[in-house]
């Protein structure tokens, strides 16, 4: 059975979404360690997402008592992204806290430069998110860069 908030995410509902959130949920980032904590700011951030991602869908979904996860897959910026939410509910079943993973590193990084402006603007202002993403566009293609070296190591033979 898929969770509400899984469904508005493959929606790209960000109401709906907003709507399934406990007033004290905590998210944890893929790319932060910074906890974002609280109704307000994890909407915004949701808002953000959504808004970011060109294609989304999920792929997956499972669910285990209080605890939900599901696989998704999209772009942002051309960038081909992965990743996984794992969702704990209250005893409401409103979503309490949300763990986000995702890959490769290059499509991680492009969270900072298509979410992290939109995020930044809600939150602190058009400067913020100016400086964060021109302070952030370098780390996709860098780190982009490593995808065929990694192929090149992995298909080297053994001396």
């Amino acid at each position: 059975m898929s969770h509400a908030f899984t469904a508005a995410i493959a929606a790209r509902d960000a109401n709906a979404l907003i709507d399934t959130l406990a007033p004290d949920v905590v998210l944890y980032s893929a790319v932060t360690n910074a906890p974002f904590e609280g109704r307000e700011v994890v909407a915004d951030t949701y808002r953000s997402v959504i808004e970011s991602f060109e294609e989304l869908r999920v792929v997956d979904e499972f669910e285990n008592g209080d605890t939900h996860a599901f696989f998704w897959e999209g772009r942002i910026e051309g960038r081909y992204i992965s990743g996984a939410d794992r969702l704990r509910l209250d005893p409401e079943g409103k979503v309490r806290e949300i763990t986000v993973l995702g890959r490769p590193m290059s499509g991680v990084a492009t969270f900072l430069t298509g979410i992290g402006p939109r995020l930044a603007r809600r939150r602190r202002g058009g400067l913020v998110a100016r400086i964060l993403r021109v302070t952030a566009l370098p780390l996709p293609p860098l780190l982009a860069l490593l995808d065929p070296v990694s192929r090149w190591i992995l298909n080297a033979r053994s001396r």
